[in-house]
């Protein structure tokens, strides 16, 4: 009687198994397990104004959620519920308004599978 084997069952047979050393050599780190955010919040404060905003990027499909608040002399919300399309890039808002001597800008955001997060400039950043 014959066994046939093919070769790469056989190979695999052969081949040494990687010890849990070896395994364990490489931990894995959470920038390793998650991508980037798919939000970004860009603000820049010049000559007593304040001009946001907010971007969207992702490597795939996803819908996302966010809640903008921007406090300056005055306080302006946007909230918004969109879905991503993969690798493309999209302004989601963009907002000016007069800075004053304490500005704040607040995102918080919510992706697919993920749990929310904020992000903020401004004197909020420091408190």
């Amino acid at each position: 009687m014959t066994l046939a084997f093919p070769l790469a069952g056989m190979l695999a047979l052969l081949a040494p198994s990687p010890s849990p050393a070896a395994a364990a050599a490489v931990p894995e780190t959470p920038a390793m397990t998650e991508a980037p955010h798919a939000l970004t919040l860009d603000v820049e404060a010049r000559d007593g104004m304040l001009e946001v905003r907010l971007t969207g990027l992702s490597p795939r499909a996803q819908a996302v959620s966010y809640d903008l608040e921007v406090t300056g002399r005055s306080t302006s919300k946007h909230k918004g519920r969109t879905t991503l399309a993969a690798g493309t890039q999209a302004v989601l808002s963009t907002m000016r308004t007069a800075a004053g001597e304490d500005w704040c800008v607040k995102l918080v955001a919510e992706e697919e599978g993920r749990a929310p997060y904020a992000i903020t400039r401004g004197t909020c950043a420091a408190s």
